[in-house]
């Protein structure tokens, strides 16, 4: 009998486009929800913001519980629970995120000031080459 496949998914190291997706959205709207062991990351936004949900969802799918769902004016998914989440929370545990701001590249900014209001991520304003290279400095 094989592994369970959440337990091979705990084991997955997330690339650094996911981690500053992760960092980004806990800056902004993302929560942690669970205990310690169980910890796991929350993603909502209002629907006329379904675009950016599911572009976040396509970039965290490796890690997604499912696949974002309508919950009022909410839309919304969660991932599994992940050991990543109990590395992270200690940097979102008190209100001093300094650290938190020195570990965010150019996209991670960007999720952030999205998620708060003062970005619009357009991924269809770029050249093909431009999202690329957005990518890689992340």
């Amino acid at each position: 009998m094989g592994e369970h496949p959440q337990s091979v998914l705990r084991r997955l190291v997330p690339d650094p486009v996911q981690v500053q997706v992760i960092l980004g959205s806990l800056l902004g709207d993302g929560r942690l929800e669970g205990a310690v062991g169980d910890r796991r990351l929350r993603i909502a936004h209002h629907q006329d913001r379904a675009e950016y949900v599911w572009w976040k969802y396509e970039r965290l799918a490796a890690f997604a519980a499912h696949a974002p769902l309508l919950r009022g004016e909410q839309l919304e998914f969660h991932t599994i629970a992940h050991p990543v989440f109990d590395d992270i929370a200690p940097l979102f545990a008190g209100s001093d995120r300094r650290r938190v701001r020195e570990l965010l590249a150019p996209l991670g900014l960007a999720v952030w000031m999205t998620d708060v209001g003062r970005l619009r991520l357009r991924a269809e304003v770029f050249l093909p080459t431009q999202r690329a290279a957005a990518l890689v400095a992340s």
